[in-house]
Protein backbone atom coordinates (compact mmCIF):
# COMPACT_ATOMS: atom_id res chain seq x y z
CA UNK A 1 0.00 0.00 0.00
CA UNK A 2 1.67 3.36 -0.90
CA UNK A 3 0.83 6.74 0.73
CA UNK A 4 -2.10 7.50 -1.88
CA UNK A 5 -3.77 4.13 -1.20
CA UNK A 6 -3.74 5.45 2.25
CA UNK A 7 -5.13 8.44 2.06
CA UNK A 8 -7.97 6.71 0.04
CA UNK A 9 -8.94 5.00 3.07
CA UNK A 10 -10.25 8.17 4.61
CA UNK A 11 -12.78 8.97 2.28
CA UNK A 12 -16.27 8.74 3.36
CA UNK A 13 -17.16 6.73 1.01
CA UNK A 14 -13.95 4.91 0.63
CA UNK A 15 -14.12 1.04 -0.18
CA UNK A 16 -11.43 -1.49 0.67
CA UNK A 17 -13.02 -4.24 -0.21
CA UNK A 18 -10.45 -3.87 -3.70
CA UNK A 19 -7.10 -3.61 -1.26
CA UNK A 20 -5.18 -7.09 -0.74
CA UNK A 21 -5.62 -8.67 3.16
CA UNK A 22 -2.35 -7.27 4.13
CA UNK A 23 -3.47 -3.39 2.78
CA UNK A 24 -6.34 -3.52 4.90
CA UNK A 25 -4.91 -4.54 7.82
CA UNK A 26 -2.36 -1.48 7.36
CA UNK A 27 -5.21 0.47 6.50
CA UNK A 28 -6.83 -0.17 9.97
CA UNK A 29 -3.42 0.84 12.01
CA UNK A 30 -3.11 4.18 9.90
CA UNK A 31 -7.06 4.84 11.16
CA UNK A 32 -6.29 3.33 14.56
CA UNK A 33 -3.22 5.88 15.01
CA UNK A 34 -5.31 8.74 13.89
CA UNK A 35 -7.70 8.25 16.96
CA UNK A 36 -4.54 8.49 19.06
CA UNK A 37 -0.98 9.73 19.13
CA UNK A 38 1.31 6.56 20.02
CA UNK A 39 -0.20 2.71 20.33
CA UNK A 40 1.39 0.37 21.49
CA UNK A 41 2.81 -2.27 19.16
CA UNK A 42 1.27 -5.23 20.97
CA UNK A 43 -2.26 -3.58 21.16
CA UNK A 44 -2.32 -3.39 17.64
CA UNK A 45 -1.97 -7.10 17.46
CA UNK A 46 -4.33 -8.05 19.63
CA UNK A 47 -7.20 -5.37 18.25
CA UNK A 48 -6.63 -6.31 14.61
CA UNK A 49 -6.08 -10.25 15.87
CA UNK A 50 -2.83 -11.00 14.33
CA UNK A 51 0.32 -11.94 15.34
CA UNK A 52 3.17 -10.16 16.41
CA UNK A 53 4.89 -11.18 14.04
CA UNK A 54 2.68 -10.26 11.34
CA UNK A 55 2.13 -6.63 12.70
CA UNK A 56 5.81 -5.93 12.84
CA UNK A 57 6.33 -6.92 8.91
CA UNK A 58 3.29 -4.43 8.53
CA UNK A 59 5.01 -1.62 10.28
CA UNK A 60 7.92 -2.21 8.48
CA UNK A 61 6.30 -1.73 5.16
CA UNK A 62 4.65 1.54 6.46
CA UNK A 63 7.73 2.97 7.92
CA UNK A 64 9.56 2.59 4.68
CA UNK A 65 7.00 4.52 2.85
CA UNK A 66 7.07 7.23 5.78
CA UNK A 67 4.04 6.96 6.66
CA UNK A 68 4.36 5.87 10.68
CA UNK A 69 7.56 5.88 13.46
CA UNK A 70 8.38 2.98 15.86
CA UNK A 71 10.20 3.43 19.21
CA UNK A 72 10.14 1.45 22.10
CA UNK A 73 7.60 -0.61 21.62
CA UNK A 74 4.59 1.98 20.10
CA UNK A 75 4.28 3.27 16.79
CA UNK A 76 2.95 6.44 15.77
CA UNK A 77 1.73 7.97 12.67
CA UNK A 78 4.32 10.23 10.98
CA UNK A 79 1.84 13.48 10.60
CA UNK A 80 4.29 15.75 8.97
CA UNK A 81 3.78 12.76 5.61
CA UNK A 82 0.51 11.68 5.48
CA UNK A 83 -1.98 14.43 7.85
CA UNK A 84 -0.36 17.95 7.93
CA UNK A 85 1.81 17.76 4.53
CA UNK A 86 0.79 15.11 2.25
CA UNK A 87 -0.97 16.71 -0.66
CA UNK A 88 -2.98 12.86 -1.50
CA UNK A 89 -4.34 12.85 1.45
CA UNK A 90 -5.71 16.70 2.12
CA UNK A 91 -7.32 16.45 -1.10
CA UNK A 92 -9.53 13.63 -0.13
CA UNK A 93 -11.11 15.54 3.05
CA UNK A 94 -13.68 17.02 3.40
CA UNK A 95 -14.42 17.37 -0.02
CA UNK A 96 -18.17 18.45 -0.07
CA UNK A 97 -17.10 21.26 2.59
CA UNK A 98 -14.63 22.76 0.51
CA UNK A 99 -16.53 22.30 -2.77
CA UNK A 100 -19.52 24.33 -1.05
CA UNK A 101 -16.80 26.89 0.26
CA UNK A 102 -15.12 27.44 -2.90
CA UNK A 103 -18.66 27.82 -4.62
CA UNK A 104 -19.31 31.04 -2.08
CA UNK A 105 -16.17 32.31 -2.90
CA UNK A 106 -16.90 33.17 -6.27
CA UNK A 107 -18.98 36.03 -5.30
CA UNK A 108 -16.39 37.67 -4.04
CA UNK A 109 -14.30 37.51 -7.18
CA UNK A 110 -14.92 39.70 -9.95
CA UNK A 111 -14.43 39.72 -13.84
CA UNK A 112 -11.04 41.19 -14.73
CA UNK A 113 -9.48 40.64 -10.92
CA UNK A 114 -5.86 39.12 -10.84
CA UNK A 115 -5.40 36.53 -8.06
CA UNK A 116 -2.55 34.86 -6.14
CA UNK A 117 -3.99 31.58 -5.15
CA UNK A 118 -2.45 29.52 -2.65
CA UNK A 119 -1.23 25.32 -2.64
CA UNK A 120 -4.30 24.43 -0.57
CA UNK A 121 -6.89 21.24 -1.21
CA UNK A 122 -9.18 23.95 -0.08
CA UNK A 123 -8.69 26.35 -2.65
CA UNK A 124 -8.51 24.03 -5.48
CA UNK A 125 -12.24 23.33 -5.71
CA UNK A 126 -12.34 27.24 -6.72
CA UNK A 127 -11.05 26.08 -10.23
CA UNK A 128 -14.77 24.00 -10.60
CA UNK A 129 -16.41 27.90 -10.00
CA UNK A 130 -13.53 30.13 -11.20
CA UNK A 131 -14.65 29.82 -15.36
CA UNK A 132 -18.02 31.83 -14.09
CA UNK A 133 -16.37 35.19 -13.30
CA UNK A 134 -14.17 35.17 -16.16
CA UNK A 135 -11.95 36.84 -17.83
CA UNK A 136 -9.14 36.71 -14.80
CA UNK A 137 -5.71 36.29 -13.97
CA UNK A 138 -4.81 33.48 -11.56
CA UNK A 139 -0.97 33.69 -10.11
CA UNK A 140 -0.14 30.62 -8.53
CA UNK A 141 2.41 28.00 -6.58
CA UNK A 142 0.10 25.57 -6.75
CA UNK A 143 0.62 22.46 -9.56
CA UNK A 144 -2.94 21.05 -9.44
CA UNK A 145 -4.45 24.81 -10.54
CA UNK A 146 -2.15 25.37 -13.38
CA UNK A 147 -3.17 21.85 -14.51
CA UNK A 148 -6.39 22.31 -14.11
CA UNK A 149 -6.96 25.26 -15.92
CA UNK A 150 -4.07 25.52 -18.70
CA UNK A 151 -7.06 25.30 -21.20
CA UNK A 152 -9.16 27.17 -19.51
CA UNK A 153 -11.04 30.13 -21.60
CA UNK A 154 -10.31 33.80 -20.40
CA UNK A 155 -7.91 32.54 -17.77
CA UNK A 156 -4.41 33.96 -18.06
CA UNK A 157 -2.21 31.60 -15.56
CA UNK A 158 1.02 32.99 -14.18
CA UNK A 159 3.26 30.31 -12.65
CA UNK A 160 5.17 31.33 -9.57
CA UNK A 161 9.14 30.17 -9.70
CA UNK A 162 10.10 28.01 -7.09
CA UNK A 163 11.35 24.19 -6.24
CA UNK A 164 9.14 21.60 -6.27
CA UNK A 165 7.52 19.90 -3.18
CA UNK A 166 6.12 16.91 -3.53
CA UNK A 167 4.29 16.74 -0.73
CA UNK A 168 2.33 20.25 -1.08
CA UNK A 169 2.49 19.33 -4.84
CA UNK A 170 3.22 23.06 -5.12
CA UNK A 171 6.77 25.22 -5.68
CA UNK A 172 8.32 27.23 -2.63
CA UNK A 173 11.77 28.66 -1.79
CA UNK A 174 13.49 31.91 -1.93
CA UNK A 175 12.68 32.42 -5.74
CA UNK A 176 8.90 31.48 -5.11
CA UNK A 177 8.34 34.37 -2.79
CA UNK A 178 10.49 36.88 -4.37
CA UNK A 179 8.36 36.30 -7.72
CA UNK A 180 5.22 36.61 -5.41
CA UNK A 181 6.51 40.13 -4.12
CA UNK A 182 7.15 41.31 -7.40
CA UNK A 183 3.34 41.45 -8.04
CA UNK A 184 0.27 43.24 -6.76
CA UNK A 185 -3.51 41.49 -7.43
CA UNK A 186 -6.31 42.25 -5.61
CA UNK A 187 -7.40 39.32 -4.39
CA UNK A 188 -5.69 36.50 -2.73
CA UNK A 189 -7.13 32.98 -2.61
CA UNK A 190 -5.87 30.73 0.70
CA UNK A 191 -6.56 28.67 3.27
CA UNK A 192 -4.54 27.18 6.04
CA UNK A 193 -3.17 24.45 8.06
CA UNK A 194 -5.15 24.86 11.26
CA UNK A 195 -6.58 27.97 12.94
CA UNK A 196 -5.67 28.22 17.21
CA UNK A 197 -7.30 30.91 18.53
CA UNK A 198 -7.88 34.22 16.26
CA UNK A 199 -4.70 32.98 14.19
CA UNK A 200 -4.14 30.58 11.57
CA UNK A 201 -0.86 28.16 11.70
CA UNK A 202 1.04 26.02 9.38
CA UNK A 203 3.97 23.62 10.26
CA UNK A 204 6.33 24.03 7.65
CA UNK A 205 8.04 26.95 7.49
CA UNK A 206 8.72 27.31 3.58
CA UNK A 207 4.58 27.24 3.03
CA UNK A 208 4.63 30.25 5.82
CA UNK A 209 6.56 32.63 3.88
CA UNK A 210 4.95 31.82 0.81
CA UNK A 211 1.44 32.20 1.97
CA UNK A 212 2.76 35.87 4.60
CA UNK A 213 4.17 37.12 1.11
CA UNK A 214 0.71 36.75 -0.56
CA UNK A 215 -1.48 38.04 2.37
CA UNK A 216 0.84 40.98 1.55
CA UNK A 217 0.35 41.57 -2.19
CA UNK A 218 -3.22 41.55 -2.44
CA UNK A 219 -5.74 44.48 -1.69
CA UNK A 220 -8.63 41.76 -0.89
CA UNK A 221 -7.85 38.53 1.23
CA UNK A 222 -10.07 35.17 1.29
CA UNK A 223 -9.73 32.82 3.43
CA UNK A 224 -11.67 29.39 3.26
CA UNK A 225 -11.77 27.28 6.60
CA UNK A 226 -13.45 23.86 6.67
CA UNK A 227 -14.53 22.11 10.28
CA UNK A 228 -10.88 19.65 9.96
CA UNK A 229 -9.27 23.21 10.28
CA UNK A 230 -10.33 23.37 14.00
CA UNK A 231 -8.38 19.82 15.49
CA UNK A 232 -4.76 20.27 14.48
CA UNK A 233 -1.71 21.95 15.78
CA UNK A 234 0.73 23.51 13.94
CA UNK A 235 4.10 25.09 14.94
CA UNK A 236 4.35 28.40 12.59
CA UNK A 237 2.29 31.54 13.23
CA UNK A 238 1.43 32.83 9.76
CA UNK A 239 -1.19 35.90 10.39
CA UNK A 240 -3.75 36.93 12.99
CA UNK A 241 -7.78 36.02 11.01
CA UNK A 242 -8.14 40.09 11.38
CA UNK A 243 -5.86 40.62 8.28
CA UNK A 244 -8.61 38.77 6.08
CA UNK A 245 -11.58 40.61 4.66
CA UNK A 246 -13.89 37.47 4.89
CA UNK A 247 -13.12 34.03 6.26
CA UNK A 248 -15.49 31.53 4.71
CA UNK A 249 -16.17 29.27 7.47
CA UNK A 250 -18.55 25.95 7.04
CA UNK A 251 -21.26 26.29 9.08
CA UNK A 252 -20.45 22.68 10.60
CA UNK A 253 -18.12 24.52 12.94
CA UNK A 254 -19.40 24.50 16.65
CA UNK A 255 -21.49 27.33 17.76
CA UNK A 256 -18.74 28.30 20.92
CA UNK A 257 -15.79 28.03 17.97
CA UNK A 258 -17.93 30.82 15.79
CA UNK A 259 -18.99 32.53 18.86
CA UNK A 260 -15.56 33.22 19.76
CA UNK A 261 -14.22 33.94 16.22
CA UNK A 262 -16.57 36.61 16.01
CA UNK A 263 -16.23 38.35 19.55
CA UNK A 264 -12.98 38.37 18.27
CA UNK A 265 -13.46 40.23 15.57
CA UNK A 266 -13.04 38.26 12.81
CA UNK A 267 -15.30 38.75 9.59
CA UNK A 268 -17.12 35.47 8.96
CA UNK A 269 -19.31 34.24 6.53
CA UNK A 270 -20.96 31.38 7.43
CA UNK A 271 -21.58 28.51 4.31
Amino acid sequence: MNAEEAADMFEPDGDMQHLSKADQRRAGIIRLLMESPSVQIKDLATRLDVSLMTIHRDLNDLQNQGLVRRLRGSVSAEKSMLFESSYLYRARQHVSEKRKLARAAIAHIEPGNAIVWDDSSTTFHVTEFIEQVAPVTIITNALPVLEKLRDAAEIDLIALGGKYHRAYNGFFGLACERSIRSYRVDVALMSTTTIQGLSMFTQDEQVLRAKQAMIEIARKRILLVDESKFHFSALNHVADLSVFDVVLISNSVDSSTIARLRDGGVKLQLV
